[in-house]
């Protein structure tokens, strides 16, 4: 009883405990640290403030009327316009625009929540449309994060409440008006973001530009019965040197150094839109599961190669980089299998770093708990195992 009592004890040991808990509460100082320059960076708070309001309205204005009633007269079931009519213009062009926007019974127009509160993450104010273009019900079309010009777009926000009205995202609002059962699903998921499972750029869709549209002789039957996005893709197809209203995401095809955005705010949430519809969502393991098992696995870990190093502390020296390498390659292919194969995302950070850390903190620990040990009488179980000769 004893003997095997002993051999359990080997794997609970309370030095290999300390070192993998200060691990932990580095990373997390880590990564509180880099949130507080994020927070502080002047340039970071200025650009939260970013939107594109009277941008799509600026370029399609002398179009619009004539887009809506072409799109219109191949009788899509949804339209979802993702741009903003910020002022009046014209009396006659603004009441023909008027009077197509208010025929469409399933319509979803554009808000931009700005000026967020930092204390509680509420909004103090809502971009809309001129109160005269106001008709269909609003959709938020906020993307990226809280720098819109430089973050990548790998969530979205399905529901936000401003002033007590519920209000959906682009992407769930036609959804909730094509498919009330797809959009149910969405409801009670009930998560504050959702990772955005991307099927492609415009290509992936099918995709007219403002010239095809207004040309008669195009066959837009494709449309009937269909979700139709209407929003900013560039002045054409053909310009691939427009900026604006676009946002990096995953698909940029430059992983590192990136200094293009590469999808527009439209085609985004014509993928958050497909994959509501689909039901096919990122699921990501509970923050408390992710924490608790890459606990475990780093204590494994500081305990495998600090008994590894009592042992053989020259072949360990020979080995460690190899080992270290191969480790956070199986642990970065392993969670990429996981979300490609099963759709199931897992914060990686708290698997990776203290991998890298482990032989500091260590060696941190051992020069500490000697030079305690020296002043205090300390109980041998925290002493770090002696390298054998």
């Amino acid at each position: 009883m004893k003997s095997r009592d002993l051999k359990i004890f080997r794997w609970v040991r309370p030095d290999f405990f300390v070192v993998t808990l200060l691990l932990f509460i580095t990373v997390a100082l880590v990564e509180l640290f880099a949130l507080n320059l994020t927070f502080f960076n002047p340039v970071e708070k200025a650009l939260t403030d970013f939107n594109f309001s009277d941008l799509l309205y600026s370029k399609l204005s002398s179009k619009q009327e004539l887009l809506d009633k072409r799109i219109r007269s191949f009788h899509p079931k949804v339209i979802g316009f993702d741009g903003f009519f910020s002022v009046r213009r014209d009396s006659t062009v603004d009441a023909m625009l008027l009077e197509q926007l208010s025929q469409e019974r399933n319509l979803a127009m554009a808000c931009y929540l700005v000026d967020r509160n930092t204390a509680d993450g509420s909004f103090d104010s809502l971009e809309t449309s001129d109160p005269y273009f106001n008709t269909g019900e609003r959709a938020i079309v906020n993307l990226g994060g809280a720098n819109p010009e430089t973050s990548t777009v790998r969530t979205f926000s399905p529901v936000q409440v401003f002033k007590g009205d519920t209000l959906w995202a682009m992407a769930a609002e036609v959804v909730r008006k094509y498919d009330p059962a797809a959009f149910s699903r969405l409801a009670r998921r009930n998560n504050v973001r959702e990772i955005i499972n991307y099927t492609g750029n415009h290509n992936a869709f099918i995709s007219y530009d403002a010239e095809e549209v207004l040309d008669s002789t195009s066959d837009l039957s494709m449309i009937k019965d269909k979700i139709v996005l209407m929003g900013y893709i560039g002045n054409s197809f053909r310009n691939v040197n427009d900026l604006e209203d676009i946002y990096f995401t995953p698909m940029n095809p430059e992983l590192a150094g990136r200094s293009r955005p590469d999808m527009y705010g439209v085609v985004i949430h014509a993928n958050a839109a497909s994959m509501i519809l689909s039901g096919n969502y990122i699921n990501v393991m509970p923050e408390w599961l992710q924490i608790l098992f890459s606990f475990i696995f780093c204590y494994l870990y500081v305990l495998f190669f600090t008994w590894f190093n009592s042992r053989n502390p020259a072949l360990f020296d020979l080995l460690f980089p190899a080992i270290l390498l191969a480790i956070n390659v199986l642990i970065v292919y392993t969670f990429f299998i996981l979300y490609k194969t099963f759709s199931y995302s897992i914060y990686a950070t708290y698997f990776l770093i203290p991998v890298l850390f482990y032989k500091l903190f260590l060696t941190w620990y051992e020069r500490a708990i000697h030079v305690i040990a020296r002043r205090i009488q300390v109980h041998p179980f925290l002493l770090p195992p002696k390298p054998k000769p």
